[in-house]
Protein backbone atom coordinates (compact mmCIF):
# COMPACT_ATOMS: atom_id res chain seq x y z
CA UNK A 1 0.00 0.00 0.00
CA UNK A 2 1.04 3.57 -1.23
CA UNK A 3 2.44 5.70 2.32
CA UNK A 4 0.23 8.54 1.52
CA UNK A 5 -3.07 5.97 1.40
CA UNK A 6 -1.59 4.09 4.49
CA UNK A 7 -1.14 7.28 6.18
CA UNK A 8 -5.14 8.59 5.52
CA UNK A 9 -6.12 4.82 6.58
CA UNK A 10 -4.41 5.57 10.05
CA UNK A 11 -5.35 8.64 10.49
CA UNK A 12 -9.26 7.74 9.53
CA UNK A 13 -9.09 4.78 12.17
CA UNK A 14 -7.35 6.80 14.99
CA UNK A 15 -10.35 9.46 14.41
CA UNK A 16 -12.87 6.31 14.63
CA UNK A 17 -11.22 5.11 18.17
CA UNK A 18 -11.51 9.38 19.42
CA UNK A 19 -14.96 8.99 18.17
CA UNK A 20 -15.50 5.35 19.97
CA UNK A 21 -13.68 6.69 23.28
CA UNK A 22 -15.42 9.78 22.94
CA UNK A 23 -19.27 8.29 23.39
CA UNK A 24 -17.68 6.05 26.33
CA UNK A 25 -16.54 9.29 28.10
CA UNK A 26 -19.59 11.15 28.00
CA UNK A 27 -21.57 8.23 29.01
CA UNK A 28 -19.99 8.22 32.13
CA UNK A 29 -19.32 11.85 32.58
CA UNK A 30 -23.27 12.34 32.33
CA UNK A 31 -24.65 9.19 33.23
CA UNK A 32 -27.22 10.97 35.80
CA UNK A 33 -27.74 14.20 33.66
CA UNK A 34 -29.35 12.13 30.61
CA UNK A 35 -30.75 15.83 29.39
CA UNK A 36 -27.47 17.14 29.36
CA UNK A 37 -25.45 14.36 27.88
CA UNK A 38 -27.46 14.24 24.90
CA UNK A 39 -26.62 17.56 24.35
CA UNK A 40 -22.69 16.91 25.13
CA UNK A 41 -23.12 14.00 22.46
CA UNK A 42 -24.75 15.71 19.72
CA UNK A 43 -22.54 18.34 19.65
CA UNK A 44 -19.42 16.17 20.06
CA UNK A 45 -20.32 13.15 17.45
CA UNK A 46 -21.42 15.63 14.99
CA UNK A 47 -18.21 15.18 13.40
CA UNK A 48 -15.53 17.50 12.78
CA UNK A 49 -12.02 16.90 11.51
CA UNK A 50 -10.64 16.03 15.23
CA UNK A 51 -7.38 17.68 14.12
CA UNK A 52 -6.73 18.90 18.11
CA UNK A 53 -6.64 15.06 19.35
CA UNK A 54 -4.98 13.64 16.52
CA UNK A 55 -2.05 15.62 17.36
CA UNK A 56 -2.13 14.33 21.30
CA UNK A 57 -1.94 11.13 19.92
CA UNK A 58 0.83 12.06 16.97
CA UNK A 59 2.58 14.00 19.49
CA UNK A 60 2.85 11.31 22.26
CA UNK A 61 3.65 8.96 19.41
CA UNK A 62 6.18 11.01 18.35
CA UNK A 63 8.43 11.13 21.38
CA UNK A 64 8.10 7.70 22.09
CA UNK A 65 5.22 7.06 24.29
CA UNK A 66 3.55 3.97 24.79
CA UNK A 67 1.17 4.55 27.16
CA UNK A 68 -1.35 4.82 24.62
CA UNK A 69 -4.66 4.47 26.29
CA UNK A 70 -3.77 7.71 28.39
CA UNK A 71 -2.58 9.62 25.10
CA UNK A 72 -6.06 8.85 24.11
CA UNK A 73 -7.96 9.70 27.03
CA UNK A 74 -6.38 12.95 27.06
CA UNK A 75 -7.05 13.64 23.22
CA UNK A 76 -10.89 13.07 24.32
CA UNK A 77 -10.07 15.93 26.47
CA UNK A 78 -8.68 18.20 24.32
CA UNK A 79 -11.66 17.18 21.49
CA UNK A 80 -14.34 17.56 24.91
CA UNK A 81 -12.28 21.49 25.25
CA UNK A 82 -12.38 22.33 21.69
CA UNK A 83 -16.27 21.58 21.23
CA UNK A 84 -17.21 23.37 24.33
CA UNK A 85 -15.62 26.64 22.58
CA UNK A 86 -17.42 25.87 19.45
CA UNK A 87 -20.68 25.62 21.24
CA UNK A 88 -20.37 28.89 22.84
CA UNK A 89 -18.69 30.92 19.82
CA UNK A 90 -22.17 29.87 18.20
CA UNK A 91 -24.51 31.93 20.85
CA UNK A 92 -26.43 34.77 19.99
CA UNK A 93 -24.12 36.47 22.59
CA UNK A 94 -20.43 35.78 19.79
CA UNK A 95 -20.60 34.70 16.69
CA UNK A 96 -24.39 33.95 16.22
CA UNK A 97 -24.37 30.73 14.04
CA UNK A 98 -26.72 28.44 13.62
CA UNK A 99 -24.90 25.46 12.15
CA UNK A 100 -22.15 23.88 13.17
CA UNK A 101 -20.36 20.40 11.58
CA UNK A 102 -23.18 20.52 9.18
CA UNK A 103 -26.37 20.33 11.67
CA UNK A 104 -28.08 22.91 13.68
CA UNK A 105 -26.13 24.40 16.53
CA UNK A 106 -26.50 23.11 19.99
CA UNK A 107 -28.60 26.54 20.82
CA UNK A 108 -30.62 25.51 17.92
CA UNK A 109 -30.68 21.89 18.47
CA UNK A 110 -32.01 22.30 22.16
CA UNK A 111 -32.42 26.17 23.21
CA UNK A 112 -29.45 28.52 24.28
CA UNK A 113 -29.55 27.84 27.99
CA UNK A 114 -28.95 23.71 27.32
CA UNK A 115 -26.25 24.78 24.68
CA UNK A 116 -24.60 26.81 27.44
CA UNK A 117 -24.79 23.98 30.17
CA UNK A 118 -23.43 21.36 27.90
CA UNK A 119 -20.38 23.43 26.70
CA UNK A 120 -20.07 24.14 30.50
CA UNK A 121 -19.75 20.79 31.08
CA UNK A 122 -17.62 19.68 28.52
CA UNK A 123 -15.13 22.27 29.77
CA UNK A 124 -15.43 20.39 32.85
CA UNK A 125 -16.03 17.54 31.89
CA UNK A 126 -11.96 17.63 30.03
CA UNK A 127 -10.23 18.30 33.22
CA UNK A 128 -11.85 15.34 34.85
CA UNK A 129 -10.55 13.45 32.17
CA UNK A 130 -7.17 14.58 33.14
CA UNK A 131 -7.70 13.60 36.66
CA UNK A 132 -8.59 10.21 36.31
CA UNK A 133 -5.38 9.38 34.21
CA UNK A 134 -3.22 8.34 37.31
CA UNK A 135 -5.64 5.73 38.56
CA UNK A 136 -7.20 4.56 35.06
CA UNK A 137 -3.78 4.49 33.36
CA UNK A 138 -0.86 4.60 35.86
CA UNK A 139 0.08 8.31 34.58
CA UNK A 140 2.51 9.81 37.46
CA UNK A 141 0.38 12.56 39.23
CA UNK A 142 2.62 15.15 38.20
CA UNK A 143 2.15 14.18 34.68
CA UNK A 144 -1.41 14.34 34.55
CA UNK A 145 -1.01 17.82 36.10
CA UNK A 146 0.94 18.93 33.45
CA UNK A 147 -1.44 18.11 30.77
CA UNK A 148 -4.32 19.84 32.89
CA UNK A 149 -2.06 23.46 33.29
CA UNK A 150 -1.50 22.95 29.40
CA UNK A 151 -4.91 23.06 28.58
CA UNK A 152 -5.85 25.87 31.11
CA UNK A 153 -3.42 27.81 30.01
CA UNK A 154 -3.80 28.14 26.16
CA UNK A 155 -7.98 27.74 26.67
CA UNK A 156 -7.77 30.33 29.19
CA UNK A 157 -6.97 34.27 29.30
CA UNK A 158 -3.57 33.49 28.05
CA UNK A 159 -5.16 31.84 24.88
CA UNK A 160 -8.56 31.03 23.19
CA UNK A 161 -10.71 33.34 25.47
CA UNK A 162 -8.60 36.41 24.89
CA UNK A 163 -8.75 35.25 21.00
CA UNK A 164 -12.24 35.51 20.94
CA UNK A 165 -12.14 38.95 22.83
CA UNK A 166 -10.19 40.25 19.88
CA UNK A 167 -12.15 38.70 17.47
CA UNK A 168 -15.65 40.63 19.14
CA UNK A 169 -13.78 43.31 19.62
CA UNK A 170 -12.58 43.20 15.48
CA UNK A 171 -16.40 43.29 14.73
CA UNK A 172 -16.65 47.12 17.10
CA UNK A 173 -13.62 48.32 15.59
CA UNK A 174 -11.24 47.98 18.69
CA UNK A 175 -8.40 45.21 16.58
CA UNK A 176 -5.81 46.67 14.61
CA UNK A 177 -6.85 45.58 11.20
CA UNK A 178 -3.46 44.53 9.75
CA UNK A 179 -1.50 41.32 9.68
CA UNK A 180 -0.20 41.83 12.95
CA UNK A 181 -3.51 42.67 14.92
CA UNK A 182 -5.13 39.90 13.13
CA UNK A 183 -2.36 36.82 13.39
CA UNK A 184 -2.67 38.10 16.62
CA UNK A 185 -6.05 36.83 17.34
CA UNK A 186 -5.91 33.63 15.04
CA UNK A 187 -2.31 32.88 16.83
CA UNK A 188 -4.26 33.06 20.32
CA UNK A 189 -8.16 31.88 19.23
CA UNK A 190 -6.99 28.74 16.81
CA UNK A 191 -3.28 28.26 17.16
CA UNK A 192 -2.92 28.26 20.91
CA UNK A 193 -4.66 24.99 21.48
CA UNK A 194 -3.47 23.50 18.16
CA UNK A 195 -0.09 23.91 20.35
CA UNK A 196 -0.98 23.18 23.49
CA UNK A 197 -2.71 19.59 21.96
CA UNK A 198 0.62 18.79 20.58
CA UNK A 199 2.21 19.73 23.50
CA UNK A 200 0.24 17.48 26.16
CA UNK A 201 0.88 14.91 23.12
CA UNK A 202 4.46 15.52 24.04
CA UNK A 203 4.54 15.53 27.96
CA UNK A 204 2.77 11.93 27.95
CA UNK A 205 5.29 10.89 25.39
CA UNK A 206 8.34 12.39 27.95
CA UNK A 207 9.43 14.62 26.12
CA UNK A 208 11.80 17.09 28.01
CA UNK A 209 11.16 21.08 28.22
CA UNK A 210 12.73 22.02 24.78
CA UNK A 211 10.61 18.98 23.08
CA UNK A 212 7.85 20.57 24.96
CA UNK A 213 8.30 24.07 23.67
CA UNK A 214 9.37 23.43 20.09
CA UNK A 215 6.25 21.61 19.27
CA UNK A 216 3.76 23.36 21.25
CA UNK A 217 5.64 26.59 18.49
CA UNK A 218 4.43 24.55 15.58
CA UNK A 219 1.08 23.96 16.50
CA UNK A 220 0.31 27.32 17.38
CA UNK A 221 1.99 28.63 13.62
CA UNK A 222 -0.04 25.61 11.97
CA UNK A 223 -3.13 27.12 13.63
CA UNK A 224 -2.38 30.35 12.84
CA UNK A 225 -1.96 28.28 8.61
CA UNK A 226 -5.43 26.57 9.08
CA UNK A 227 -7.50 29.63 10.47
CA UNK A 228 -6.03 31.79 7.76
CA UNK A 229 -7.14 28.74 5.14
CA UNK A 230 -10.62 28.74 7.13
CA UNK A 231 -10.92 32.77 6.37
CA UNK A 232 -9.95 32.32 2.67
CA UNK A 233 -12.70 29.11 2.36
CA UNK A 234 -15.24 31.20 4.17
CA UNK A 235 -15.30 33.18 1.15
CA UNK A 236 -15.06 30.50 -1.53
CA UNK A 237 -16.68 27.41 -0.12
CA UNK A 238 -20.15 25.70 0.06
CA UNK A 239 -22.22 25.31 2.93
CA UNK A 240 -22.00 21.64 3.01
CA UNK A 241 -17.92 21.47 2.28
CA UNK A 242 -17.50 24.44 5.44
CA UNK A 243 -20.55 22.68 7.84
CA UNK A 244 -20.89 25.61 8.60
CA UNK A 245 -22.85 29.17 7.19
CA UNK A 246 -20.71 30.64 4.48
CA UNK A 247 -19.94 34.38 4.08
CA UNK A 248 -21.08 35.21 7.36
CA UNK A 249 -18.13 37.02 8.53
CA UNK A 250 -18.06 39.21 5.77
CA UNK A 251 -21.93 39.81 5.94
CA UNK A 252 -21.14 41.02 9.57
CA UNK A 253 -18.47 43.43 9.07
CA UNK A 254 -16.62 40.58 11.19
CA UNK A 255 -12.03 41.10 10.66
CA UNK A 256 -10.93 38.06 9.57
CA UNK A 257 -7.61 37.28 7.33
CA UNK A 258 -8.88 38.16 3.97
CA UNK A 259 -10.04 41.46 5.54
CA UNK A 260 -6.03 42.68 4.45
CA UNK A 261 -5.31 40.24 2.19
CA UNK A 262 -6.39 39.00 -1.25
CA UNK A 263 -7.24 35.05 -1.62
CA UNK A 264 -3.89 33.99 -3.55
CA UNK A 265 -1.61 36.49 -1.15
CA UNK A 266 -3.72 34.69 2.19
CA UNK A 267 -3.14 31.34 1.00
CA UNK A 268 0.90 32.09 0.32
CA UNK A 269 1.01 33.23 3.99
CA UNK A 270 -0.94 30.15 5.24
CA UNK A 271 2.24 28.38 3.46
CA UNK A 272 4.75 30.64 4.97
CA UNK A 273 3.14 29.69 8.36
CA UNK A 274 2.97 25.65 7.45
CA UNK A 275 7.14 25.91 6.43
CA UNK A 276 7.73 28.17 9.49
CA UNK A 277 5.93 24.82 11.75
CA UNK A 278 7.65 22.44 9.93
CA UNK A 279 11.06 23.85 10.60
CA UNK A 280 10.46 23.81 13.95
CA UNK A 281 9.52 19.86 14.51
CA UNK A 282 12.29 17.50 15.13
CA UNK A 283 13.90 15.95 12.51
CA UNK A 284 13.41 12.70 13.75
CA UNK A 285 11.36 10.34 11.28
CA UNK A 286 8.88 9.50 14.55
CA UNK A 287 7.33 13.23 13.60
CA UNK A 288 7.05 12.57 10.04
CA UNK A 289 2.72 12.11 10.95
CA UNK A 290 2.65 15.43 12.50
CA UNK A 291 4.55 16.75 9.21
CA UNK A 292 1.88 15.13 6.98
CA UNK A 293 -0.90 16.54 8.64
CA UNK A 294 0.12 19.67 8.73
CA UNK A 295 0.79 19.49 5.41
CA UNK A 296 -2.75 18.88 4.53
CA UNK A 297 -4.09 21.93 6.48
CA UNK A 298 -2.84 24.22 3.59
CA UNK A 299 -4.26 22.16 0.90
CA UNK A 300 -8.41 21.25 1.99
CA UNK A 301 -11.31 22.27 0.38
CA UNK A 302 -13.13 22.69 3.83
Amino acid sequence: MPSSKRNAQEISELRRAVDARSAQWIDELARDHAAIGEAMAYSVMAGGKRLRPLLVILGCNAFGGTNGDAAMDAACAVEFFHTYTLIHDDLPCMDDDDLRRGHPSAHRRFDEATAVLSGDALLTGAFEVFTRLPARHGVAAEIALACASVLARCGGAHGVISGQLLDLAGNAGGLAVDRTGVERMHLLKTGALMGGALEIGAILGGADGAGREAVRRAGEWAGLAFQIIDDVLDNEASEQALGKTPGKDVERGRVTYTTIAEPEMARRRANECINEALGMLPARRSFDGIRKLFAQLVDRKG
